[in-house]
């Protein structure tokens, strides 16, 4: 954790809380992609999860006075975006919709049915992630599609790691289940 680029994230929040605002601008750029990606798996609408993006560093910048420096901005930031998606889901009990995701996705290939597949296949995981219990997508999100560790897992979730590799496991089991009723895997 004491790497040049935590340092570096801490001199920038030192300059913010110091009242040098553009400097939030250099996280904001470094994990937009990371906040959206987050978001739209455990939201599964693109609006919406720029919407929570947007929120979640707002609500950073608002709390940067509180941040603890013994934690990478990185595992502050993911705890604050699934705040916001909770907070979302929960006032908000209706289905989500899937959205095309491919404009943020690299091609896979130069074939368009390859690449019509391929996007079958994001959309029908997308789907089956919207079908886990929250708890369990947040670390399948967080472990598989983000790969972070357990420990910084624990850390944003505030959880001890054999529960989040309990959770890891039966989460696995529920996604390919459920990819399994859709005829994705067999």
């Amino acid at each position: 954790m004491n790497n040049n680029a935590t340092a570096e994230e801490f001199s920038i929040i030192r300059e913010c809380v110091n009242g040098r605002v553009e400097k939030y601008a250099l996280l904001v750029e470094k994990y937009k992609v990371m906040a959206f990606t987050v978001a739209y798996r455990m939201l599964g609408d693109t609006d919406t999860a720029n919407d929570m993006a947007q929120e979640s560093f707002v609500s950073a910048y608002v709390g940067l006075r509180d941040f603890k420096y013994n934690a990478k901005f990185s595992s502050w930031l993911y705890s604050i975006v699934l705040n916001k998606c909770r907070d979302h889901l929960r006032d908000r009990k209706e289905a989500v919709p899937v959205d095309d995701l491919a404009e943020y996705l690299p091609a896979k290939g130069p074939d368009p049915e390859q690449a019509a597949s391929s996007q079958q296949t994001r959309d029908a995981v997308q789907k089956a992630l919207d079908l886990l219990p929250e708890p369990y997508r947040e670390v399948i999100i967080l472990k598989h599609l983000e790969e972070l560790g357990y420990e910084e897992i624990a850390e944003i979730l505030g959880e001890k790691v054999i529960a989040l590799k309990v959770r890891a496991h039966r989460g696995r089991e529920m996604l390919k289940e459920h990819l399994e009723n859709m005829g994705v895997v067999q």
